[in-house]
């Protein structure tokens, strides 16, 4: 077998995957029964058949947002099909035929490719579930099949290492919590992303060109299962930042002040245009005072509790509301004037202040609040709605990935280091010994200028 390949971000046409995948049996027994009772009219692989099966069910139990917005079906980009086998087509008619799955076109209104998802998928349970060797796709041309993924070619070789090296999972523990998760996507996902850290099926990605972020097995793992994960049998001991994104958009602003510089990192045609629509407003009286005082309570205070306060003040305010996602509307219920303000603020670094979207009493709240540093937002976004979003999270992503984990490895060789996005992860014991929380704020204080407010999490 092809051992020590790069990651699956890679600069070659190649598509890396682990050595085995897990699927629910359910759609294993499916596959085989309409073998047996309607051989295909071509060679079929059933290592193949099973991968791309896989790339249903990972995909929909990974975001189960998935059934939530778009009846279940998971969107595949025939571009990416092809990457993985030119006549996928071939197989994906097979399925459809013998009832393992469904399509609904691509849709030019929505922008969205054709997509599939398993026959009955609104009442899919699979409690079993099988792992299948896929070693034989290294036969294909696009597919290098692997042991494990080294990590360097996305400078996180220092984090992906740590998967291989003791990551594991209390089983009966977790899906004894999954099994209570009353919504069946929901307990779907759990019990899927339990089995494949129990079965060391790890996935790793980072796309330069959009978030930049690690994505991981624990990224998308939810936080009822998270308590149980372990590092050979250790507890977790988990630094986060305090309001994350909006600490990154003081580094960024900061940065544009000339107060601290870029810490190496690369300019590029975004942050360039953006400065430009922003130059003449950021040095101005008005701007400057909003700021300093949205600054100090990011940086020393409660800043989503101070957001709540001037948001709603003492008036009443409805928790459950009505919310638009993926063109369809869901009924939300927040725990708090503060978890509901949380969610405010990121929809306001991220929607587009042209939308209909952003004209409602909420947003025009914070607007009469603080009209310079909304008019600021406003034109980060002038030349496109997602340049900001995607300007904070690079900031994070160099920040943790580039910056603090590659200092605390070198620093600690032998300490345990996974992330979770702004997160930070080590055993209890690492913590400790090395007063990790007041460690990494004075790392990100020498990178970044400003030093973040942390919470921690055993």
């Amino acid at each position: 077998m092809k051992q020590n390949k790069t990651s699956i971000f890679s600069t070659s046409n190649s598509l890396i995957i682990p050595k085995s995948i897990t699927l629910p049996k359910s759609v294993v027994n499916n596959l085989h029964n309409a073998i047996a009772t309607n051989k295909p009219k071509f060679h079929l692989h059933i290592p193949l058949a099973c991968h791309f099966l896989n790339l249903i069910a990972s995909r929909r139990f990974k975001y189960p947002e998935f059934n939530e917005c778009f009846d279940g079906f998971v969107p595949l980009s025939s571009k990416i099909l092809e990457k993985h086998f030119y006549g996928y087509r071939k197989y994906f008619n097979y399925f459809i035929e013998n009832g393992i799955i469904e399509m609904k076109n691509y849709s030019t209104y929505h922008n969205k490719s054709k997509s599939y998802r398993f026959i009955n998928d609104s009442k899919f349970e699979s409690t079993e579930f099988e792992v299948i060797d896929v070693t034989s796709l290294n036969k294909l041309k696009n597919i290098n099949v692997v042991e494990y993924f080294n990590g360097r070619s996305i400078k996180c070789s220092h984090l992906t290492k740590w998967f291989y090296q003791g990551l594991e999972i209390d089983y009966d523990a977790a899906v004894q919590t999954a099994n209570k998760e009353p919504n069946i996507l929901k307990r779907q996902s759990y019990l899927l992303a339990i089995e494949k850290i129990k079965n060391k099926e790890f996935y790793f990605s980072r796309k330069k060109l959009s978030d930049d972020r690690l994505h991981t097995n624990l990224t998308n793992l939810s936080k009822k299962i998270r308590p149980f994960l372990r590092f050979n049998t250790e507890f977790f001991f988990n630094i986060d930042l305090k309001a994350s994104q909006p600490y990154f958009l003081v580094v960024f602003i900061e940065e544009m002040l000339g107060n601290i510089g870029t810490t190496t990192r690369k300019p590029t045609g975004r942050r360039t245009l953006m400065f430009e629509n922003v130059k003449d407003l950021i040095h101005k009286d008005g701007f400057q005072e909003e700021y300093q005082t949205i600054k100090q309570w990011i940086l020393k205070d409660d800043f989503y509790t101070r957001m709540a306060d001037i948001w709603f003040g003492n008036r009443e305010t409805p928790l459950t509301r009505n919310e638009w996602k993926k063109n369809k509307v869901r009924r939300v219920t927040y725990g708090s004037k503060r978890d509901l303000v949380k969610k405010l603020i990121l929809r306001l670094f991220y929607i587009d202040t042209a939308s209909a979207a952003y004209q409602n009493e909420d947003f025009k709240v914070f607007e009469s609040r603080f009209p310079h540093f909304s008019e600021f937002l406003k034109k980060l976004k002038k030349n496109d709605f997602t340049d900001l979003s995607k300007e904070m999270q690079n900031i994070e992503a160099f920040c943790i990935l580039e910056i603090v984990t590659p200092r605390l490895s070198k620093m600690f060789p032998k300490m345990p280091l996974f992330t979770i996005h702004d997160s930070i992860m080590t055993t209890v014991e690492w913590a400790k010994k090395t007063d990790l929380a007041v460690l990494i704020q004075k790392i990100m204080l020498e990178a970044n200028g400003v030093q973040p407010q942390v919470n921690i999490e055993v």
